[in-house]
């Protein structure tokens, strides 16, 4: 099991909690076109997982249904905590660090075959992660193995910042809830003085900060505890802040005025001011709807 990749593992564990949450009356589970897209895989990887489930005898094939043989146990699932030597974090690190660079840009295209060569992974990783990428709208594919960056146009912008303010809105609410004694608390603070350890800095260091802008919109977006909109958060998270890389313009001030938003988010979050706290947010979401927009149109930051 150990030459298993990390995307194989994970869709068995995803599968594995598929069946265990179907109801005690309900034996079948989803058909393999379902499945592709319940957890964003090819139908390749569907049925290498299937096979993998039936050999478990977890499952068995009727005709075109899987029925379910058993309640899947602890020890069917694979641990996965150690992912971040496998292959699939490293096309999707390369993958994200030439749209960070800008050696891709909205119109270019590339082939499957020279992002395995370039990243050191195999066509069928590539290719699965482009798949599981092309959910958020960034890329198409077009004929012969090759893909297109998509043009980011101010409709889908604005449609992404209008889920980003219902989700994360609803999840600062969640948050404030949290009793003083949580340790969301105490990771707030330490999130707090990164922050200003950084704007000290802001010349040199600002490149920091879109890592720590992902870190406090997970910890907010982690309090709503919906496993829908955090299925959505890597995608919001993509497009609000690699898209700013496309466009240079004004990124050492864009970066901090979102710092210090960031720093009075925390402030108001550390002493439970809850009105201020929603007040910090949305102004800190208005202004990245504003940058948003600048950048597709190329305006100056």
């Amino acid at each position: 099991m150990s030459n298993k990749t990390y995307l194989f593992k994970k869709s068995i564990n995803q599968m594995l909690d598929h069946i265990a949450q179907l109801p005690e009356r309900e034996k079948v589970m989803a058909n393999d076109i379902q499945l592709t897209k319940l957890l964003s895989i090819s139908r390749t990887t569907v049925r290498a997982c299937v096979e993998h489930l039936c050999e478990e005898g977890i499952i068995k094939r009727d005709g075109p249904n899987k029925v379910v043989l058993r309640v899947p146990t602890q020890h069917d699932y694979f641990d996965i905590s150690d992912k971040n030597s496998t292959k699939d974090v490293q096309i999707e690190k390369y993958f994200l660090n030439l749209i960070n660079t800008g050696k891709l840009l909205p119109g270019d295209r590339f082939s499957e075959l020279s992002l395995a060569k370039n990243s050191g992974c195999t066509t069928i990783t590539v290719r699965e992660f482009l798949i599981k990428f092309s959910n958020n709208g960034l890329i198409e594919k077009i004929p012969r193995g090759r893909w297109k960056m998509v043009k980011f146009d101010e409709e889908f912008a604005r449609e992404l910042i209008a889920f980003r303010e219902m989700v994360e809105m609803r999840a600062l609410t969640e948050l404030l809830k949290q009793p003083k004694s949580s340790p969301v608390w105490q990771e707030l603070q330490e999130l707090l003085f990164k922050h200003q350890e950084v704007r000290a800095d802001m010349e040199s260091r600002y490149m920091e900060f879109p890592d720590l802008d992902r870190e406090l919109h997970l910890i907010i977006q982690r309090s709503a505890k919906n496993r829908f909109t955090q299925q959505f958060f890597d995608i919001v998270s993509f497009v609000c802040h690699y898209h700013y890389q496309w466009d240079k313009t004004g990124e050492l001030e864009r970066f901090t005025i979102a710092i210090d938003e960031h720093i009075d988010i925390l402030n108001n979050l550390i002493i439970h001011n809850n009105a201020g706290a929603i007040l910090s947010m949305e102004k800190h979401l208005q202004s990245a709807e504003t940058t948003l927009l600048r950048c597709v149109h190329g305006l100056d930051g």
